[in-house]
């Protein structure tokens, strides 16, 4: 067979399958949610308790973890769980 044959071939074979439907691309990770986690608080048992150990989180750290875990919870979906 002539090489100008064989590279028709294969011009045309490469040229059928790329008329094949396209596969799903995998489906990846955001870097933030690679890096990010919820976190975690513990708000006092009462509005203005006193807290001489500093134990507890202040009302104003309650809220902005509150709307990280929002934000990390829109943004990265936890994976369904197999059975």
């Amino acid at each position: 067979m002539l090489p100008a044959s064989k590279f028709a071939i294969l011009v045309s074979l490469l040229a059928m399958t790329s008329a094949c439907d396209p596969l799903e691309p995998p489906k990846t990770v955001s870097d933030f949610c690679l890096n990010d986690r919820r976190v975690s608080i513990a708000p006092a048992p009462a509005a203005g308790a006193d807290d001489p150990g500093n134990h507890w989180d202040s009302d104003q750290t309650v809220a902005e973890v509150i709307e990280h875990n929002a934000v990390h919870d829109q943004l990265c979906p936890a994976p369904a769980k197999k059975p």
